[in-house]
């Protein structure tokens, strides 16, 4: 995590799109990959699906229109285009890969999650440099959680574990603040509530969150991150200082969409990558529009560019004043810098705080192109809304 201020912030991996014009005839399996590697997912998506309509035992381009449409969500189409994949080649990884988290994202959304009411609206502890808000683990143990949507479902402190009596394996590794990496652990809990919203049954991820919190007095037990959010139609309205939870349906993502389009609102699509990474397109000063990952864990920043972004937006850096950023896999350099704007869709904000990591992003994991997060203070300016059932981000101005 990393802040200007030198306190510690949390930050995630990410994601980036280029949208490229796509051609009125079929292009060849390369022209569509391309266009995939570039973060066009609507241009190599249109491309996968010529190149089927005359070639349908392509098994590369149909595993590259299966892998966008589990993209955008789409897990009744990309079910049968993976199994052909299978079929043709029962050891395609990738496909194996991409059907499990499927199947994850089915079993993750059919756990049980209660709302006492029409909503639940959680306060915020503190806004800046990051959101938290208090919650309920297993029914009885209060504690303090930051949000961070670069986080997957829960993250619990190490020590918190321990104090819980839980049970911890060891899960491999994770990439963080600055592209480094460290070993992660996993749990099960039974229930995390948030005012009177509960979720059942959670994988958590445990880490040493208390060793890098970010708010001065505050101990941080846990992240509350997109897995969790998934849930329900969630929306961080950072005007009114509060998490509002609601139950998520596609009548109740209709009925909120035609609100917030009357009410002025910022509407895009989305793409969610992975079990938490969620994409949409965005524009740094003059450069190209490009696909960027959706982090709210920035601390004290709203940007976090590419090194590609970093020379197409002609980004000035304030190399005097660099300094160490500390994350999940420790300290890394930082270097600040203002982007004179960042344009979501409509929503444009001006002079906004960045940093940049000259080490490496967590960016890299991707296999295409990623030119940036946007982050905290490009999002505190709305009440921000990532609607899974339509696959559109929602940034409604104070009102």
């Amino acid at each position: 995590m990393v802040d200007r201020s030198k306190r510690a912030l949390a930050l995630s991996a990410l994601i980036v799109s280029v949208l490229v014009a796509s051609a009125a005839r079929a292009e060849p399996p390369a022209t569509a990959d391309r266009l995939f590697r570039a973060g066009d997912f609507e241009g190599a998506g249109a491309a996968y699906a010529r190149t089927l309509a005359s070639a349908p035992d392509d098994v590369p381009a149909r595993l590259g229109l299966a892998t966008v449409e589990l993209y955008r969500d789409d897990l009744d189409s990309a079910r049968p285009d993976l199994e052909r994949v299978l079929a043709a080649d029962p050891n395609d990884a990738r496909a194996e890969q991409l059907l499990a988290e499927l199947q994850r994202r089915r079993t993750d959304w059919a756990e049980r999650t209660t709302i006492d009411g029409a909503r639940a609206v959680v306060p915020f502890v503190a806004t800046d440099p990051l959101p938290a808000v208090r919650v309920r683990v297993n029914g009885s143990h209060e504690a303090t959680f930051l949000i961070d949507t670069g986080g997957p479902s829960i993250v619990l402190d190490s020590d918190f574990a321990h104090e819980l009596g839980l049970s911890v394996k060891q899960a491999g590794s994770g990439t963080f603040g600055g592209g480094k990496t460290a070993a992660i652990a996993q749990t099960q809990l039974d229930s995390i509530s948030l005012a009177n919203a509960t979720a059942y049954d959670i994988m958590a991820t445990v880490i040493p969150t208390r060793a890098i919190s970010p708010i001065p007095g505050v101990r941080i037990d846990g992240i509350v991150g997109t897995g969790l959010l998934e849930r329900f139609l969630a929306t961080l309205d950072y005007p009114h200082a509060s998490l509002v939870l609601r139950a998520r349906s596609p009548s109740a993502s209709a009925a909120f969409e035609a609100a917030a389009h009357s009410a002025g609102a910022t509407i895009v699509p989305c793409w969610l990558v992975g079990d938490h990474y969620v994409m949409a397109y965005a524009q740094v000063n003059t450069a190209p529009r490009g696909l960027f990952l959706f982090d709210s864990g920035l601390a004290g920043g709203g940007l976090m560019p590419s090194k590609e972004l970093v020379d197409a937006a002609g980004i000035q850096l304030d190399n005097a004043d660099a300094t160490q950023g500390t994350g999940g896999g420790g300290t890394f350099a930082a270097v600040p810098f203002v982007a004179k704007t960042v344009a979501v869709g409509s929503a444009v904000q001006h002079d906004v705080p960045g940093v940049y990591t000259p080490g490496g992003t967590p960016l890299s994991i991707f296999s295409f192109t990623v030119e940036g997060v946007i982050s905290h203070v490009f999002l505190k300016n709305y009440a921000y809304t990532v609607d899974f059932d339509a696959m559109k981000i929602v940034l409604a101005p104070p009102g």
